[in-house]
């Protein structure tokens, strides 16, 4: 038994020689129950989130006045350029799709 004790506690231990440090960091927290992240990840999440929005910044621009009132930054890249280019300032959106003929 104390054999085969000692023998899973080297494959334990050659497995976790092979693995990333990160993996095995991210398994620790998740054994206590917590769920890591990672900080590049949520500043490129919350980044593709505030480009998304349709509102022509406003709501990142309430966001980064709401953050600096604690004390914070918001720490993201400028806000992406339209994939479109500039839109036209005569057409209400641009990203409509425009209909031909008649509606019945």
């Amino acid at each position: 038994m104390n054999d085969l004790r000692r023998q899973l506690l080297r494959q334990m231990e050659a497995i976790r020689q092979r693995l990333d440090p990160k993996v095995l960091d991210r398994a620790r927290w998740a054994a206590f129950g917590k769920v890591p992240y990672d900080r590049d990840e949520a500043r490129q999440a919350v980044s593709l989130f505030l480009d998304s929005r349709d509102d022509g910044g406003a709501f990142r621009a309430k966001l980064e006045a709401a953050l600096r009132q604690e004390g914070e930054s918001l720490d993201l890249p400028p806000p992406a350029a339209a994939e479109g280019g500039t839109p036209d300032p005569a057409s209400p959106h641009p990203l409509k799709p425009r209909r031909i003929g008649r509606i019945t």
